[in-house]
């Protein structure tokens, strides 16, 4: 409970503080640093995969920005198996109106990333013959649309939506039931090359911290 006073009188302090400057920073060559948590489904699953990340953001004009971004996000196959996920990668967001000061500021995005997924069963099949883990490297490009929330001239909350399509080897698991029990292994027939995609919700605060040109 302090912890949660302490980080909300933080945010508040943050928010005020910001609000009492003018912002310095023009429109090209501004760099910022933000933290962001993200929320994935997958449409193999239908689960969703929780987690967080960081970002930073470079700016070449009034309508072009770059963010720069990690993600390391994990998901509970229904008590089954963990599935974890880590992307890093880009995107380019475009700025359909100018980005002058104003409560919100719309965008699109599109990009790329490069991702890790590592699969782990915890109630493995006995009657199948399987690894208790699988893992796999792939890339993956992505397109969405996100919104700023301008909490001041220098301080936002971000707010994106996009959809990732990932290509590489996938990773098949099935369920069936021994022994009057819910088991999981993986399947032998995977696929060298598929596409997997899923939908990437991402929350993130951002601060701007230097004019670089």
């Amino acid at each position: 409970m302090k912890n949660r006073h302490l980080i909300t009188t933080l945010f508040i302090f943050i928010c005020f503080s910001t609000k009492a400057q003018e912002s310095k920073f023009k429109d090209s060559g501004v760099l910022e640093l933000g933290t962001r948590s993200t929320f994935s489904t997958f449409s193999g699953s239908g689960n969703v995969g929780t987690g967080f990340g960081g970002q930073f953001r470079l700016s070449f004009g009034k309508y072009i920005n770059t963010e720069w971004f990690a993600d390391y996000f994990t998901e509970d196959m229904n008590g089954l198996a963990n599935r974890n996920d880590a992307h890093i990668g880009w995107s380019v967001m475009f700025y359909p109106l100018k980005r002058e000061q104003q409560l919100f500021t719309p965008y699109i995005l599109a990009g790329h990333c490069f991702d890790y997924t590592k699969i782990s069963l915890l109630k493995p099949s006995t009657e199948k013959t399987t690894a208790l883990f699988d893992e796999r490297w792939s890339s993956a490009t992505q397109v969405g649309l996100g919104t700023h929330v301008n909490l001041s001239p220098n301080f936002n909350l971000s707010v994106s939506s996009q959809y990732m399509i990932h290509l590489g080897n996938d990773i098949h698991t099935h369920t069936h039931t021994e022994n009057g029990k819910e088991v999981i292994h993986f399947e032998d027939n995977q696929e060298d090359i598929s596409l997997e995609g899923h939908l990437l919700f991402t929350i993130s605060l951002n601060y701007k911290i230097a004019q670089l040109w």
